[in-house]
């Protein structure tokens, strides 16, 4: 029987935003449609087979996951950021933030997050973000479920 690799990821979101008491002040407020991602089962290459040799191309497979960001503001903001910590199992393995990518509809694509990522421009008024997470896993890794965090951070206008 085919072993198969499931990980379940809960990513506690955490906001740099200022939440603000008065209307007629300026505010920016993000709130995620989630306060976890969890990323389906692992898709792997097929395996080719050259000269009666099984070849994986890589032994990593790819899991995803989506979130929307729904951005609340009453003026202009700055670029918001996505950062992540690196993802700790209870058995004590973990998965660095590099085997992390984000695509939102400012990137080129999956960009890995090993660095903090831009997924917003600076923008006046409310608007939602579209955000794609993939995630590297081998079949050795650990099943289960892994906690780190996910913060949003909205910077200062230049």
């Amino acid at each position: 029987m085919k072993k198969v690799t499931k990980i379940w990821l809960v990513v506690a979101i955490l906001f740099t935003a200022p939440v603000t008491a008065l209307a007629d002040e300026p505010f920016v407020n993000l709130n995620p449609s989630s306060n976890s991602l969890e990323f389906g089962e692992p898709e792997f290459s097929k395996p080719t087979t050259v000269r009666g040799a099984i070849l994986y191309p890589t032994i990593f497979g790819t899991s995803s996951a989506n979130l929307t960001l729904k951005v609340e503001s009453n003026c202009l903001h700055g670029p918001i950021m996505a950062s992540i910590t690196k993802l700790r199992h209870r058995m004590g393995k973990t998965i660095t933030p590099d085997r992390i990518s984000i695509k939102a509809p400012i990137t080129d694509g999956y960009v890995s997050m090993e660095k903090p990522v831009q997924i917003s421009k600076p923008q006046i008024g409310s608007h939602e973000i579209d955000l794609s997470f993939r995630l590297e896993v081998n079949p050795f890794e650990a099943a289960g479920q892994y906690k780190g965090t996910l913060t949003f951070t909205v910077m200062p206008l230049p």
